[in-house]
């Protein structure tokens, strides 16, 4: 089904947040035990399922070897990656580095996007989340092509 919802969490003092158990039922129900691979980009941390990740890395890489510019980007992400494991309490410890990178604080929003976590700093989620229009005449396109797929499962 994949990864879903937005939740208020807050980091503990030794930089542990705990990943909202809907999101773990997911993780062990489509990853069984497969580690979390975690980066920071755009100001935003993305949590990866190992296996998505190293999927989508091996993409890049192979993409990497035609262009300069995406080898950058491929190596910028590859070496500020780190791996993230779950305590038997639910929570992940975030690396400070990746927390600083997204200008995490004591509370961060945990967003499901699919085939990845994202966490958001709490001021930025809130005003992307308000600042998106979803009215129809802007966006009838997107929201037709949504429905398609939907109807056509």
């Amino acid at each position: 089904m994949g990864f879903s919802g937005n939740y208020l969490n807050k980091f503990d003092e030794a930089g542990r947040l705990s990943l909202p158990a809907k999101m773990r039922e997911e993780l062990r129900s489509n990853f069984g035990n497969d580690a979390l691979m975690a980066y920071s980009y755009g100001g935003i941390v993305k949590i990866y399922p190992k296996s998505v990740y190293d999927a989508k890395m091996k993409n890049m890489h192979a993409a990497a070897t035609q262009d300069v510019k995406t080898y950058k980007l491929f190596r910028l992400l590859s070496s500020s990656s780190f791996a993230v494991e779950i305590n038997s309490s639910g929570r992940m410890n975030i690396p400070a580095q990746i927390r600083n990178s997204a200008d995490l604080k004591e509370e961060c929003y945990v967003i499901g996007a699919y085939d990845v976590i994202e966490l958001w700093n709490k001021e930025k989620w809130e005003k992307e989340s308000a600042s998106f229009d979803l009215s129809l005449e802007d966006n009838a396109a997107i929201l037709s092509g949504f429905m398609d797929m939907i109807i056509s499962e």
